[in-house]
């Protein structure tokens, strides 16, 4: 069985050492259940904003299941269910988060199956509020 924790850890610090040079580096983070309509209908809206907004991507599932967007998401552990919410026993999928990469500091972004328009101006709204930026570093 991999170690999951090590291997997120792993995948972090790529993508810190990959965006060095952009600082800072931001991606978009999104967990879900299988079971979940809206999950199904939310995963094809996150999958087009971060295409064009090329920002990479960390897919959780809470289920360890696919979806059809995304069929080898990362399965999530305590660790990560307790770092990113406040329940981790209680948690409302599909839910969204920008992270900053080099610091590992994230805002949530979304939580419901908002409209893409909704999903664009959450983002684009948090990329461009320089204290919240500031706060994440």
């Amino acid at each position: 069985m991999p170690n999951y924790p090590l291997l997120i850890l792993l995948l972090l610090t790529q993508a810190s050492s990959v965006h060095a040079a952009v600082e800072p580096a931001y991606a978009l983070v999104f967990f879900y259940r299988s079971d979940c309509p809206y999950c199904h209908q939310f995963a094809p809206k996150f999958k087009a904003l971060t295409q064009q907004k090329q920002l990479p991507s960390y897919v959780f599932s809470l289920d360890n299941q696919p979806l059809p967007d995304y069929p080898a998401p990362i399965p999530v552990t305590p660790d990560i269910s307790q770092r990113f919410f406040d329940n981790p026993r209680n948690i409302t999928v599909p839910a969204t988060f920008l992270l900053n990469v080099n610091s590992h500091k994230f805002v949530r972004v979304s939580v419901g199956n908002v409209s893409y328009a909704e999903l664009k101006q959450s983002v684009d709204g948090i990329l461009s509020d320089q204290r919240l930026l500031s706060a994440m570093q």
